[in-house]
């Protein structure tokens, strides 16, 4: 029993303290990450010159993101089945989990989460263009961009010449501001990560060691694995290669653990590191940060089946076969924003019929496991702009060193 108690705060520590540091960081990508969608993807459509070429190369990426998607979700199912992570966790375990993130998935529980994708393509569409700039709403910014950018190649070129330059000078000085703030880097993923490691400490990671483990292999295997054997084979680069050009985008997205954030930064260094054109770079990248989500997907299969087996559901093969083909949309789906994961699954339970407050036994370790499906979620949107850029015959040289 407790009595008179005025407050409960938590210990302040030098890690939370220093926070403010990386916020700042990622409230400046966040910043630069609209804009530059925008202007860079106008300039690519426009470069594109024709209908056809763009749904040429439209039609490559999604049948790259969609070969990925399903591969990345088989394997997560696979391997939680194998693994049984729900099994090696002791009914004091869970009921400890369940009471101390109860409050935390509250919101996510008392409302009704239902995806419909009818009106999920209809909502691409924007009602007002500039609302979904406001709202940092990627999809509608995307689709309002490339349409733009195609009608500058219909209309005379005395006119559509200034509006390419405009949106040309824009994507340069928005480069050069992601080159800028990139400088304070260093610090602000040290104010992450301490923050992170201040607020939630690794005994966490005892309780819930089995499922973080079957996590961390099934990203393994797509980022390591998977995605530099389609940079082998189909784009031609070598794989070391490759992630040495592009760590600074790794270490980025690992902490602000956002697809969105890292994009400038993505764009930065796959047009000047990895040898891809800005045209094809500005079209992929903006893309692949809204529908290609493989780390995520993945991620929502484990967490799904290890709920399952903790609170010891057998799941039929119409189950599992739900569960993938849930997984695959809502990967697309989910907003690439930190956490938004956690909110998507809440739709892959309601479809198999599992209990959603079992989210409270995952959400201690999310944090840290957002962080490395966020790093494997952008590594899948280099690779595809390595390979579509091979496939039009436009690869430039790797360049590993500044």
């Amino acid at each position: 029993t407790y009595e008179n108690i005025s407050s409960i705060q938590k210990t302040s520590s030098i890690g939370a303290d220093i926070k403010p540091i990386g916020e700042i960081f990622i409230r400046l990508l966040n910043m630069i990450a609209v804009p530059l969608v925008l202007a860079s993807l106008i300039v690519g459509a426009a470069s594109l010159h024709d209908v056809k070429h763009l749904a040429k190369l439209g039609g490559k990426l999604m049948a790259l993101f969609l070969f990925t998607s399903v591969i990345s979700v088989a394997l997560a199912q696979v391997l939680t089945v194998v693994i049984q992570p729900g099994m090696h966790m002791t009914p004091e375990a869970k009921t400890r989990l369940v009471e101390a993130y109860r409050d935390e998935i509250k919101a996510p529980v008392q409302q009704e989460y239902k995806m419909d994708l009818v009106e999920f393509l209809v909502n691409i569409v924007p009602k007002n263009p500039f609302k979904g700039l406001a709202e940092g709403d990627f999809l509608q910014i995307v689709l309002f961009a490339i349409l733009t950018g195609l009608v500058l190649c219909y209309i005379p070129k005395e006119r559509a010449k200034p509006v390419i330059a405009f949106f040309e000078g824009i994507t340069q000085a928005m480069i050069k501001l992601v080159e800028k703030v990139i400088l304070m880097a260093p610090l602000a993923v040290f104010a992450l990560i301490s923050a992170t490691v201040a607020e939630f400490g690794f005994s966490i990671l005892g309780t819930l060691f089995w499922y973080a483990l079957t996590c961390f292999i099934a990203l393994a295997l797509v980022g390591f694995v998977l995605y530099p054997a389609l940079v082998k084979f189909l784009g031609k680069v070598s794989p070391i290669q490759y992630f040495l050009a592009q760590k600074q985008v790794m270490a980025v997205a690992f902490t602000t653990s956002s697809s969105s954030a890292t994009l400038p930064v993505t764009i930065d260094v796959t047009e000047n590191k990895l040898g891809v054109p800005n045209k094809i770079a500005a079209f992929v990248l903006p893309i692949g940060t809204t529908v290609n989500k493989d780390g995520t997907a993945l991620y929502q299969a484990v967490a799904a089946i290890f709920i399952a087996q903790v609170y010891g559901f057998d799941l039929s093969l119409a189950q599992q076969f739900t569960i993938f083909i849930t997984c695959v949309i809502t990967g697309a789906a989910t907003a690439p924003v930190a956490g938004a994961g956690l909110i998507m699954l809440v739709v892959v339970l309601n479809a198999v019929g599992l209990p959603v407050e079992g989210i409270a036994l995952i959400v201690g370790v999310d944090r840290i496991i957002n962080m490395c499906r966020s790093t494997v979620n952008v590594i899948g949107d280099t690779m595809a702009s390595v390979v579509i850029a091979k496939s039009e015959g436009e690869l430039g040289e790797i360049k590993v060193k500044d």
